[in-house]
């Protein structure tokens, strides 16, 4: 566990290194959005695997390491995306230029304003997907943050239900000892009560058996 702890923690020094140097070469103007966002990504996994390593367990880490692969693939078509539209520009640059010469013939710089529409079109449409591509990250990772909270939420819930159904035993037993017949089934009610809560937790019905248990209360 040790071995793998410090490996885990190499890499996030390493990531947040890189994660500077992306920022920086931001700063300078250099359109690295993508980069960025799948360092961020890669940072957030490596995070949640020390927590399972700390914790004993890789059931979190399971979860972030089937976010990040589709995240480097994204980021990866966002760089071939923007190679290629920086690519568009300059052939845009070249053709406007040509437009500036007075000497043009017509039908070629028919040609030419025909070529930069077409140059534009894709332009656009790699804007477009672009776009989506971010849109898909972002929700990706928006997701997978509500997951992790939700993961740890339902974990705390059973932890606390468990804990209340071992003292409802004990308190049993106590019950069962004093041979008080009201005392017994008050307790057995609890217990039983307690049992169908955790089995809603599990299925991840709690929310439906606490109204439930509201409108039980509300009628008495």
């Amino acid at each position: 566990m040790r071995k793998s702890r410090t490996k885990v923690r190499r890499q996030l020094k390493e990531l947040r290194t890189r994660l500077k140097e992306l920022g920086e070469a931001q700063q300078r103007g250099e359109e690295n959005t993508a980069e960025i966002e799948s360092c961020k990504g890669e940072i957030q996994v490596y995070k949640k695997e020390l927590q399972s390593i700390e914790e004993g367990g890789h059931t979190t880490f399971v979860a972030a390491k089937d976010m990040l692969q589709p995240k480097k693939g994204i980021s990866a078509k966002n760089l071939r995306i923007q190679f290629r539209k920086n690519k568009l520009n300059d052939r845009i640059s070249d053709l406007s230029a040509k437009l500036g010469d007075a000497q043009l013939p017509p039908d070629e710089r028919e040609t030419i304003l025909e070529d930069i529409t077409k140059l534009r079109d894709e332009r656009d449409s790699l804007i477009q997907e672009k776009q989506a591509l971010n849109e898909y990250n972002h929700t990706r990772f928006m997701q997978f943050r509500k997951e992790a909270v939700d993961e740890e939420k339902h974990q705390g819930e059973l932890l606390e239900i468990e804990k209340k159904i071992a003292d409802a035993e004990t308190s049993l037993d106590e019950s069962l000892e004093s041979g008080e017949d009201a005392t017994i089934l008050a307790a057995k009610e609890n217990l039983h009560l307690l049992l169908m809560e955790k089995t809603s937790i599990e299925n991840f019905t709690h929310d439906l058996f606490l109204q439930n248990m509201e409108s039980m209360k509300a009628k008495r």
